[in-house]
């Protein structure tokens, strides 16, 4: 994998696990609104369809990066992978985009923007709550609207979701966190989530669509999904509060 030249300092990492379907149009969208403020990490779990093939065809674009798994590291370790890579080349801003192409990439630009005056910005689908109710399936739409008031809850926060695969965060904030402490698959977005609540870092929300279609299927077993949810919003709220800022996250 080729290192690029981190004079922008801001860095977008695509992940990107079995998505032949989606990619082709996701790169082409990047490539026509020509983000050429960002350096662009593509990180290939392993697919076990055309995903490695078609990102082969864009391993010379300028601003590309992309990161080959010999094996499945699951989405938890890339994101520690992402995380640690732009903590050691000194980028500022670290911004997270799915490959699936199910968020807007066209919104880096806000979440980028919005990060100057943030710790954490991320899009909301909640914020356009007609496309949301309209596009998401009924049992995903009930969830994610139940979850976000539980953990509101608890945390005693207002955000509106927390589940949304858009999201930057300053690599400031990021150093301080202890990875080896954190999950190893799809929660690690909410952990980092719930511990910059805690520490009362600055947030942003910027209104996203919501696309939903037959081929955005979720690899997420959504009763596993849901229980680690519940699980970690408990253990964020009562287990750790008291040694929050005695311990480094």
């Amino acid at each position: 994998m080729r290192i690029l030249n981190q004079k922008k300092k801001k860095k977008v990492v695509v992940f990107c696990y079995n998505v032949e379907k989606h990619i082709h149009s996701l790169l082409n969208k990047i490539k026509k609104n020509q983000f050429s403020q960002f350096n662009f990490l593509f990180i290939e779990d392993n697919s076990k369809d055309r995903t490695e093939d078609i990102l082969k065809i864009y391993k010379n674009v300028k601003n590309f990066e992309i990161k080959f798994n010999k094996k499945n590291c699951g989405f938890g370790l890339n994101y520690k992978y992402a995380i640690q890579y732009a903590i050691k080349y000194k980028y500022e801003k670290l911004i997270f985009l799915h490959g699936d192409n199910q968020y807007p990439a066209s919104k880096i630009i806000n979440i980028n923007n919005d990060l100057d005056y943030a710790d954490l910005c991320y899009g909301s689908r909640k914020l356009l709550f007609n496309s949301m109710k309209q596009n998401m399936p009924f049992l995903r739409f009930i969830s994610n609207i139940l979850l976000t008031k539980f953990i509101n809850l608890f945390l005693r926060n207002n955000t509106s979701e927390y589940f949304s695969g858009l999201r930057g965060m300053k690599v400031e904030k990021l150093k301080k966190i202890n990875l080896k402490k954190l999950a190893n698959n799809w929660i690690i977005e909410q952990e980092i989530h719930f511990i910059f609540i805690k520490n009362n870092y600055k947030f942003r929300e910027i209104p996203i669509t919501t696309t939903y279609d037959k081929d955005h299927k979720s690899l997420i077993p959504p009763i596993k999904y849901v229980s680690l949810v519940i699980l970690f919003t408990l253990y964020y709220s009562f287990l750790k509060f008291k040694n929050w800022l005695l311990h480094k996250f």
